[in-house]
C-alpha cells in the first residue's frame, strides 16, 4: 500500500490569526502586545501627520485654488465708456446703463409667484421662456435693454414680498406653539410652513451692462463711428480712441454663502484700474448740421451718388465740420457696409480743376509767371505730344489770373510745360499730396502721386489740371488752407482734448511750402475765379469769396478711357478771401444727368454752407455794403 505525503503549505509570511498565535503562544509579554499596539498606533498617527504636511506645505497652493473656485466666482465688470462731446461740450455719444432679466429653472419654487411679479412690469414669458423652465436651464434670458426705473421698482417689490412671506412665517411658529393642545391646527401649520419658500425670487437674475447712445443719431456719425456688441468701437473716434474711451473692465470675486446669498469684493483697488476717459472733439455740432443739412439738399437736388463737405478752420487745423453722404445711424444695424466709410479722408479720385491752385502757385513761387502775364490759349484746343487738351470755354490769349478764373486746361498745360518736372512734383508733396495727412482718424487713404521718373510726355499738362493722380478730399482742403493761413501745412485736427487734457493747439507739418507774397497772389486770383470767373455761384452777400471749382471726368476701368457720363464735381473756397477765417469744401461723386458742372453742383452748396456759417461764428462781412443793398430791396419789395 502507498503511502501519500500530505504536502505541507507553507503559512503566509504575516496575517493576524499568526499574530494572535504569537501573543497567546506568549501570555507572559504583556508588554510585547502593549509595544506592538502602541507601534501600530503610532505608525498610524505618522502617515497622517506626513499626509497633512503633504497637503499644508507642498499642495497648498492647488487646495487653496481649488476651494476658492468652489467658494468665489470671479466675474467682470465693464466700466462705463467714456463721453465724447463737440467743442462746445454738447454730447455727441454716451453710455446709458441698462439692465437685463433671465430666470435660473433649477431655483424656481413657483413659477405662478415670477409670472405674477414680472407682469406687473410689462414684462411677459413666452412658449419658448416655458419650454426651457420646463427643461430646468440655469440660464433663460427674458428681457434686455430694461430702464433702471423699471429694475428699482422690481427690486421693491421683490423686496416687499420678501417681507410679507417672513412676516407669514414668524406669524405660524407662534401659531405652532399656540395650537399645541389643538394637533389638527397644528399639523395645519406645519404643513403650511413647509410649503413656504423664505425667497421665491432667487431664481430672477438682474444684470447691468451698459449701452452705447447717440443722441444726435446720424449727426457726425461717420466722425463718431460706432461700437460693436462687445462695446468695443468699430470706427471713427471710437475705435482711434478705444484705449482712452473703454478703460479697463473692474474685476469682481463673488463669495457664495448659499443658494440664496452672495458677497461681493473688488478685488482690485480703484486707483489701480485705468479709468476711461471722455474726448472732446474740434467738431461744431451746430456747424456740422448746417454742412450736413446744405450737402443732403444737394445731393437730393443732383441725385449724386455720395457728397463730402468739410470745413476747417486754416489757421490751427481743426476741423470744424465733417459730413459725408449716404450716412447712417451708429444705434441701428447698418445695411450696407460701404455707408460705413467716411469718403472725407478715404475716398480717392482725381480732382480736377481744384488742383490747379498747385502748378499756379508753383509758377507765382518760383517767378517763372506773374499774374498779369499772357498766356496764347490756342482757342481751346491744343495739340501736343499725340494729345488734344481742349478747354470747355475757348480762349486766345488771357493773362495768368484769367487762366485760373476761366478754369483753362490749355493755359495751365502751358504753365507746367514751363516748369521743370521736379520742381512741380516736389510742389505736389510739399502740399501734403501722396501720403496721409495724419488726422486721428482711422482708415485714411494716402492717395497716389507717380514720381517723375513714371511721368510721359503728357504727365506735366494732366497733372496741371488735376489728372493723372488720385486724392481725398481732405488733402484737397489742407493745400488751400495751406494757401489761406500765409503757406504753412498744417496738420488737421479733430480731437481737442482727452480727460480734459488739451492737445496741441496746432502741428506744424511743413512751413513756407509757398512764401506768404505767393499765398497772397494766389488768394487775388481765387478771388478773380468768384467774382468774375466760373466760381460766380459761390458767391456770399457781405463776404468776399475765393475759391475754385472742379469738374473732373472719371476714368472708366472697365473702358480704359475717360467716361462721358460720369463726373466729380467739387468747389473748394476761403472765407473772406484775402483774409480767410474758414476753409469749405464740397464733393458731389457722379451727379445725375447734364447738369455736372461743379459751377452749379458743388458751387452753390458751397455759398449756402459758408452763408450759415459765418452767420452762426459772426464771422465780420468784408463787404457790408451788399448787405446794406439786400436789405434795402427787400424793403423795397415789400
Amino acid at each position: 500500500m502507498i503511502k501519500i505525503k500530505k504536502s505541507k503549505q507553507k503559512p503566509p509570511f504575516f496575517s493576524f490569526a499568526t499574530l494572535k498565535k504569537y501573543l497567546n503562544a506568549n501570555p507572559f509579554s504583556s508588554s510585547a502586545r502593549q509595544k506592538i499596539i502602541i507601534g501600530f498606533l503610532f505608525f498610524f498617527f505618522a502617515l497622517i501627520i506626513i499626509k497633512l504636511i503633504n497637503l499644508q506645505v507642498f499642495q497648498h497652493s492647488d487646495q487653496d485654488q481649488f476651494v476658492n473656485s468652489m467658494a468665489y466666482k470671479e466675474s467682470e465688470e465693464l466700466q462705463q465708456r467714456g463721453f465724447i462731446f463737440d467743442r462746445n461740450k454738447d454730447t455727441l455719444a454716451m453710455s446709458v446703463k441698462t439692465y437685463t432679466i433671465s430666470l435660473d429653472a433649477k431655483m424656481m419654487p413657483d413659477i405662478k409667484a415670477i409670472e405674477d411679479l414680472l407682469s406687473r412690469h410689462d414684462i411677459y414669458l413666452n412658449p419658448s421662456h416655458y419650454k426651457s423652465i420646463e427643461a430646468k436651464k440655469r440660464y433663460i434670458p427674458i428681457k434686455n435693454n430694461i430702464s433702471e426705473l423699471t429694475i428699482l421698482e422690481i427690486k421693491q417689490d421683490i423686496a416687499t414680498e420678501r417681507k410679507k412671506i417672513k412676516e407669514r412665517i414668524r406669524q405660524l411658529k407662534k401659531d405652532k406653539k399656540l395650537y399645541k393642545k389643538d394637533k389638527e391646527k397644528q399639523e395645519q401649520c406645519i404643513a403650511e410652513l413647509n410649503s413656504i419658500k423664505e425667497d421665491k425670487f432667487v431664481c430672477i437674475k438682474i444684470e447691468s451692462k451698459y449701452k452705447r447712445v447717440y443722441p444726435e443719431k446720424e449727426l457726425a456719425a461717420h466722425v463718431i463711428g460706432k461700437v460693436n456688441s462687445e462695446n468695443v468701437g468699430t470706427n471713427g473716434i471710437e475705435k482711434a480712441c478705444e484705449e482712452q474711451l473703454n478703460g479697463e473692465n473692474i474685476k469682481r470675486s463673488k463669495m457664495v454663502i448659499n443658494n440664496y446669498k452672495s458677497v461681493y469684493m473688488d478685488s482690485l483697488d480703484d486707483e489701480n484700474i485705468e479709468q476711461s476717459n471722455n474726448v472732446t472733439l474740434t467738431i461744431d455740432r451746430k456747424l456740422q448740421f448746417i454742412a450736413e443739412d446744405e450737402l443732403e439738399k444737394g445731393l437730393i437736388r443732383t441725385k449724386s451718388k455720395r457728397g463730402v463737405a468739410i470745413i476747417q478752420n486754416p489757421h490751427n487745423g481743426e476741423i470744424l465740420a465733417m459730413a459725408s453722404l449716404p450716412t447712417y445711424n451708429p444705434e441701428e444695424k447698418v445695411g450696407k457696409q460701404e455707408y460705413l466709410r467716411n469718403n472725407a479722408i478715404s475716398m480717392t479720385a482725381e480732382p480736377g480743376s481744384t488742383f490747379k491752385i498747385v502748378i499756379l502757385s508753383t509758377v507765382l513761387d518760383r517767378g517763372i509767371f506773374k499774374l498779369t502775364d499772357k498766356v496764347y490759349c490756342e482757342n481751346g484746343n491744343f495739340k501736343i505730344f499725340g494729345a488734344t487738351i481742349h478747354d470747355h470755354d475757348k480762349q486766345k490769349t488771357i493773362t495768368v489770373q484769367q487762366i485760373l478764373e476761366q478754369s483753362s486746361n490749355v493755359g495751365t498745360s502751358k504753365l507746367a510745360l514751363k516748369t521743370d518736372n521736379e520742381v512741380f512734383y516736389k510742389y505736389i508733396l510739399d502740399f501734403g499730396f501722396n501720403s496721409r495727412t495724419g488726422i486721428e482718424l482711422t482708415g485714411e487713404e494716402k492717395g497716389i502721386v507717380s514720381p517723375v521718373k513714371k511721368w510721359s510726355k503728357i504727365s506735366p499738362c494732366s497733372l496741371s489740371f488735376g489728372q493723372e493722380l488720385f486724392v481725398t478730399p481732405l488733402q484737397t482742403i489742407g493745400a488751400y488752407s495751406t494757401i489761406a493761413n500765409g503757406g504753412t501745412l498744417l496738420k488737421p485736427k479733430i480731437i481737442k482734448s482727452i480727460a480734459d487734457k488739451e492737445c496741441p493747439e496746432k502741428e506744424v507739418v511743413r512751413r513756407n511750402v509757398i512764401s506768404e507774397d505767393t499765398a497772397y497772389k494766389v488768394k487775388q486770383a481765387l478771388a478773380g475765379v468768384v467774382k468774375d470767373g466760373t466760381g460766380k455761384s459761390a458767391r456770399v452777400p457781405g463776404y468776399t469769396v475765393g475759391g475754385k471749382t472742379g469738374t473732373a471726368q472719371k476714368f472708366d476701368q472697365q473702358l480704359r478711357k475717360y467716361s462721358k457720363k460720369n463726373y466729380l464735381a467739387s468747389f473748394c473756397g476761403m472765407l473772406p478771401a484775402m483774409d480767410p477765417e474758414i476753409v469749405i469744401l464740397v464733393v458731389y461723386d457722379e451727379p445725375y444727368g447734364d447738369e455736372y458742372y461743379a459751377s452749379t453742383v458743388a458751387a452753390p452748396v458751397f455759398s449756402k454752407i459758408a452763408q450759415r456759417a459765418a452767420e452762426y461764428l459772426n464771422i465780420k462781412p468784408d463787404k457790408p455794403e451788399e448787405l446794406v443793398e439786400k436789405k434795402t430791396k427787400k424793403g423795397t419789395k415789400k
